[in-house]
């Protein structure tokens, strides 16, 4: 397969055009890329090393910095994502969780990210909690 690559300027310059055209809307569409994203990388992972496995390629591909997931939560540093902001801003990597989550349970997950460096938070924290 192959891969292109984005630095976090592009990428923090590419959600900003479509944020000025979609306002609040476009968060929707970053949260559904990261879905894509996370059904992707996460279709032939096995379950013995999911989620070292999963963690290797975010950072791998750029996604973040270092990754802790637990049972109910992720907590990340360096997203790429992040930027100054007053609100969360890591759409595309909360969809991407989303899809992981949703594999390794075999049912549907809602995803929050309660905490994010973007806002002056130490860290981003997303929250998982089974839908289903």
């Amino acid at each position: 397969m192959t891969e292109i690559k984005f630095s976090k300027e592009e990428l923090i310059k590419i959600k900003e055009v479509y944020q000025g055209i979609m306002s609040y809307a476009s968060i929707g569409l970053f949260f559904r890329s990261g879905e894509i994203i996370g059904d992707i990388i996460s279709r032939d992972v096995p379950r013995d090393t999911y989620f070292e496995k999963i963690g290797e390629i975010l950072k791998e591909k750029g996604w973040v910095e270092s990754i802790e997931f637990g049972e109910n939560d992720v907590k990340v540093k360096g997203s790429a994502e992040v930027h100054e902001s007053t609100g969360p801003t890591c759409h595309m990597l909360r969809g991407i969780i989303r899809k992981v989550y949703e594999r390794y349970y075999g049912t549907i997950v809602n995803v929050d990210e309660e905490k994010c460096e973007s806002k002056g938070d130490p860290y981003c924290l997303f929250v998982i909690s089974k839908m289903g």
